[in-house]
């Protein structure tokens, strides 16, 4: 899946980025790169492949290799933000490749992870001061972070059959979510979504609410509202031209859908004008 919803790039020599967001809201992606979050203060719903809770201060969640996982801010909420390729801990392109968690949810206060707070800090003061072997230090840091994580939190191992499962279980859905990021603009329904991926109606709308927090019809909108919003942005195409160009067959329902899921017209964010 492209990198949609994603505003970190990760350098070559050392793919990780560590850092604060504050009251964010990503909407369902997946990615090969492993996540790890720490909330700091304030809440945040966290949904991990079909697996939710409402994250509190000193939470954590881990999101593995090629997990479906969206998370929304319910109050102002801070948060430490890991992202790094399995590479710089495995052998394998993804983690974990022979085992998975029994939960990706992490409950604050767990006796084992009282130091992972500081861990992340540390890997954090290192990235930023870039000190002479820096990259070791963070390698290290990393290192500790996961074999924490698999010695003290709950596991279950993944021979190849069971692990064939769940991959084929969350693969239809990356599917689904790659083919409407790709064709947000065409006319896209339930309909053609389940006749696509051969899917009865009402299973896939089930389905895809389970895993994705949010109906499809509220993500396709979702999707289109953000593209549109870039757009709007960055170019000088009328109003008009970007809500047809992301999917929208009028400048009406365009702007009830704009102000519905971002809190103002579309007009209000033109060439970033608040």
């Amino acid at each position: 899946m492209k990198s949609f919803y994603q505003n970190w790039k990760l350098d070559y020599e050392l793919p990780l980025v560590i850092y604060w967001g504050n009251n964010l809201t990503f909407y369902a992606h997946y990615h090969s790169e492993v996540e790890f979050i720490y909330v700091e203060s304030g809440s945040i719903l966290v949904g991990v492949n079909e697996e939710k809770r409402l994250l509190t201060q000193g939470d954590m969640v881990i999101c593995c290799s090629n997990d479906i996982h969206y998370f929304e801010s319910k109050d102002f909420s801070k948060v430490i933000i890991l992202i790094f390729k399995p590479e710089m801990i495995s052998l394998s392109v993804n983690w974990p490749h022979d085992f998975s968690f029994v939960s990706p949810f992490i409950p604050g206060g767990h006796p084992a992870f009282t130091h992972i707070r500081q861990l992340l800090y540390d890997i954090m003061e290192e990235k930023e001061n870039a000190k002479p072997g820096y990259q070791m230090f963070i390698k290290a840091g990393l290192l500790e972070l996961c074999g924490t994580l698999q010695r003290s939190w709950p596991t279950q191992s993944l021979n190849r059959s069971s692990q064939s499962k769940l991959e084929s279980k969350r693969a239809r859905i990356q599917q689904i979510l790659s083919f409407i990021e790709e064709n947000y603009q065409d006319d896209l329904s339930v309909e053609m979504i389940s006749t696509r991926f051969q899917m009865e109606p009402s299973y896939f709308c089930r389905t895809f609410k389970r895993a994705v927090g949010m109906n499809f019809k509220t993500y396709l909108n979702t999707i289109r509202v953000l593209k549109a919003e870039r757009r709007l942005i960055s170019s000088d195409a009328s109003i008009m031209d970007i809500a047809l160009e992301c999917g929208f067959n009028s400048i009406r329902t365009f702007n009830r859908v704009y102000k519905e899921l971002k809190g103002c017209v579309p007009s209000s964010s033109r060439h970033g004008v608040s």
